[in-house]
């Protein structure tokens, strides 16, 4: 068993000085596991065993894995240069794909005179993004044709959707367009299928962003994957979310997206679609004050009954607090 392991100067030097030292902690305690153990640590036993909340973890996380510290795996994480030869692989050909080739102005025009489905495309290309181009501009959109091999009508509504989000720089496009090109997007129906998905999931994203004051920074990709479990897997409504939050933060004192996550199955497996249906039902599962308590527990043992299938909703956030804490 090893007794010790190394922390290069750069990292130290880097993230010494950008990362929250909470985030530190929890990737150096992580990373002291699996050097040891060989093992990597779940979040939830990150959480148990430093005290820290899970949504914590989660977050920092996402923040290494955003740095290329961490690799994401599955619904987990790997250290970077430990993958498996898979994500080896994949990453090795994700970066020759993303060695785009450079093209001279004669090769564009040459292309452009034999199809006029290329001059079409730069012409078009002129009107959407609204200036001349210029030959840099020529050679980044002509690439995505002949580079990546997408159609010149999906290219063309890659460039729409970029100027619809307000997003028009050469960096921007190039991601884009390989990302449909590894996605196999390449006709107009696929592409019209996915630009719907994202504007609903971006919508999604606005209106729960909004619900729950997160105005001045950008999601996490696990809070992303959050909303995204809500609104697209699990179809929960905007106004139950709205409700899910209310409850947590009565409960926690501030926005815990685990916390949130389990109210909100809980309702989904109560039948709950609907914010009316859950006033009804808290309604019905109104907590008892003390006096009532003792009343129905005389009641109970004068009759000798006890409804064990009544749920007790109403102890429900309570007790996930508890465990949280405990966990």
């Amino acid at each position: 068993m090893k007794k010790s392991f190394e922390i290069e100067f750069a990292f130290v030097e880097k993230w010494g000085r950008l990362a929250k030292g909470e985030y530190l902690r929890i990737y150096l305690y992580a990373l002291s596991n699996y050097k040891k153990n060989g093992t990597v640590l779940s979040p939830a036993d990150i959480s148990k065993k430093l005290h820290i909340s899970l949504d914590e973890v989660l977050l920092a996380i996402d923040y290494w894995i955003a740095a290329e510290v961490l690799l994401e795996k599955g619904d987990g994480y790997a250290f970077c240069g430990d993958e498996e030869p898979y994500k080896r692989e994949t990453k090795e050909l994700k970066t020759q794909l993303r060695k785009r080739p450079s093209y001279t102005a004669a090769e564009i025009d040459a292309a452009a005179s034999v199809n006029k489905n290329v001059d079409y495309l730069l012409r078009q290309a002129e009107e959407i993004l609204g200036k001349l181009l210029s030959p840099s501009d020529f050679e980044l959109i002509y690439s995505f044709v002949d580079w990546l091999g997408l159609p010149v009508e999906v290219v063309i509504m890659l460039l729409r959707f970029a100027k619809s989000q307000g997003k028009l720089g050469k960096r921007y496009l190039e991601t884009v367009a390989i990302d449909w090109a590894e996605k196999g997007i390449d006709t107009y129906e696929s592409a019209e299928e996915y630009i719907k998905e994202i504007e609903k999931r971006l919508s999604n994203e606005g209106k729960i962003r909004s619900i729950l004051g997160i105005y001045d920074r950008a999601l996490s990709q696990t809070e992303k994957k959050y909303i995204n479990l809500w609104t697209a897997e699990k179809e929960i409504s905007v106004e139950l979310i709205r409700g899910a939050y209310d409850r947590t933060v009565a409960a926690t004192g501030k926005l815990a997206w685990a916390y949130m996550n389990k109210i909100l199955v809980s309702w989904q497996e109560e039948g709950i679609e609907t914010l009316k249906q859950l006033e009804e039902h808290e309604k019905t599962h109104k907590p008892q004050s003390v006096s009532e308590k003792g009343k129905a527990g005389a009641r109970k043992g004068i009759n000798n009954y006890k409804d064990t299938n009544k749920p007790d909703y109403t102890n429900f956030a309570e007790e996930i607090l508890n465990e949280m804490l405990e966990g």
